[in-house]
């Protein structure tokens, strides 16, 4: 499939879009070398250029669209979601959401990006089912899950180590209706 990089998937207070390498920022570095903002994340530190490369990665790969969370009243970029790996086959594939700026936490963004997201997969992408991963300790993004309609598929006992804690990973899934 071809990635339209002009497409907007416009929401009520947000939008998304392909993300590009213009888009790796100091501020987007510094989101994920925030302790409090990565603290459920993989990525512990890093540079513009390892953005960059990030970016153009996804860009280039057919199965995943990686797509920045803006604020639609003065194109700000807030955060990131993605939809990585696709499995084009099983018309699947699994997300993931970062709300990186911390002004725009516990206001329902991640709930309206996600909708957005899952709505992009399933209409656009002809996709039947999504996934994610959710480390158990991360209260907040499961109720944004469930509140979308994800639904719990298995629990994943000391599967995520962060530091030196295992915790564990929550599967949920969202089937097209």
């Amino acid at each position: 499939m071809k990635k339209d990089i002009t497409k907007k998937v416009e929401g009520e207070r947000i939008y998304l879009r392909l993300l590009r390498e213009s888009d790796a920022t100091q501020e987007y570095c510094n989101w994920l070398n925030d302790p409090e903002v990565n603290k459920y994340l993989e990525t512990r530190e890093a540079t513009i250029e390892d953005v960059k490369k990030y970016i153009k990665e996804r860009i280039d790969s057919a199965n995943c669209f990686f797509m920045g969370i803006f604020d639609k009243k003065n194109d700000k970029h807030i955060g990131n979601i993605k939809l990585e790996p696709i499995d084009w086959d099983k018309k699947s594939g699994i997300t993931g959401i970062l709300i990186g700026d911390k002004d725009y936490w516990g206001k329902g963004i991640g709930t309206e990006a996600t909708k957005l997201m899952v709505d992009y997969g399933f209409n656009e992408l002809g996709l039947k089912e999504i996934e994610l991963g959710v480390i158990s300790e991360n209260k907040a993004a499961i109720k944004v899950y469930e509140n979308v309609g994800f639904v719990v598929d298995h629990i994943e006992k000391k599967a995520k180590k962060h530091g030196d804690i295992f915790y564990d990973m929550i599967v949920m899934k969202i089937f097209k209706k």
